[in-house]
């Protein structure tokens, strides 16, 4: 059998064209996706490949490289535990897929792998991955939620109290729309800036959010009361899943159940256009009110995890030393750019 090789994807519409038509891929496999990243993180670069046997294309490689430092970087299917790896290859062929990544990211002299897999694939590969060096860092879990074909039967596999909240919305004049201009996407960012401050977590760069809200992989869903934003929802979309990146919301509205049309109304667009599967996204485990508000739309928990492999440990060593000062930088980079 002919050995493994990647094919660097130049192209980024033929790429996005290939990996749409395979199951399972999302947003993070898109290019789009990882245009928008490494225009607001410069250090990372995207490192998509075609994996190609003899003349025969047997699937692709979703990936970048993240390089924090000189002679430091990082082998990883995308950042923060966001899926991305192997897309449609074979069971057979994982572990010939996985070597020649490896080879590929030593020759480059890479520090460690970090390999975030989907929930279906993650339960299939974790073993096998294990046996051959990877180690599971970072156990994840998120909420899936497979979208019929109708909105009867949407609706009708909601809690009540989610039924209650959306009319509850509609009756204190909460609306919802996708909006696409930049007054609206400022808004929407003011109001996710609000709400990480709030739980103490770094927002994301407002190019980033901006670029991602006018891509042809995203929709910017606003909810409005009185003329006035009181939530908001990023949803991703990508071959045949909608991801809920981002959803902020003011608290002193969240009485009027502005979160529960935001979601149903997103749900529903996605159903609408054809797409097949929500995932509603990571959730902290310590979190339980966030996921009893997405297990009442339905949505199901699904177990997944990012698996790492160390090649150059004295390196990796001193990155891990040095991170924390540097997140505090950017903490405070984020702060002063507002």
């Amino acid at each position: 059998m002919s050995p493994l090789r990647l094919d660097p994807a130049d192209d980024p519409q033929a790429w996005d064209d290939y990996v749409s038509a395979m199951p399972g891929v999302c947003a993070f496999h898109s290019r789009t996706w990882k245009q928008a990243l490494s225009a607001a993180f410069p250090q990372y670069r995207p490192a998509d490949a075609f994996l190609v046997r003899g003349d025969d294309r047997i699937g692709a490689w979703s990936g970048c490289v993240f390089t924090p430092a000189p002679f430091v970087s990082f082998a990883e299917s995308s950042p923060w535990h966001l899926y991305g790896g192997p897309v449609g290859v074979a069971p057979e062929d994982l572990l010939d897929a996985v070597a020649c990544w490896e080879s590929c990211s030593r020759r480059d002299r890479a520090c460690a792998l970090s390999l975030t897999l989907p929930p279906g694939d993650f339960a299939a590969s974790h073993g096998v991955l294990t046996e051959i060096g990877f180690a599971l860092t970072e156990p994840k879990h998120t909420h899936v939620l497979d979208l019929p074909s109708d909105a009867d039967t949407l609706w009708s596999g909601y809690k009540g109290s989610v039924r209650t909240d959306v009319r509850k919305a509609t009756g204190a004049g909460v609306t919802v729309r996708p909006v696409h201009g930049d007054a609206e996407i400022g808004a929407f960012y003011a109001v996710y800036r609000a709400t990480m401050d709030r739980f103490g977590s770094v927002s994301k760069p407002r190019s980033m959010v901006a670029d991602l809200a006018r891509s042809s992989i995203a929709t910017l869903f606003m909810a409005e009361r009185a003329g006035i934003p009181v939530a908001g929802l990023l949803l991703l979309v990508f071959g045949k899943v909608a991801t809920v990146w981002m959803a902020a919301s003011e608290p002193a509205e969240r009485r009027h159940a502005p979160n529960h049309l935001l979601y149903h109304t997103a749900l529903t667009w996605a159903m609408e256009r054809g797409y097949e599967r929500a995932d509603f996204g990571a959730s902290p485990p310590e979190n339980t009110g966030l996921v009893k508000f997405k297990e009442s739309f339905g949505a199901t928990r699904a177990d997944f995890g990012t698996l790492t492999k160390t090649i150059a440990p004295l390196r990796s060593a001193l990155w891990r030393a040095s991170e924390p000062t540097l997140r505090r930088v950017y903490r405070s980079l984020q702060g002063v750019r507002g």
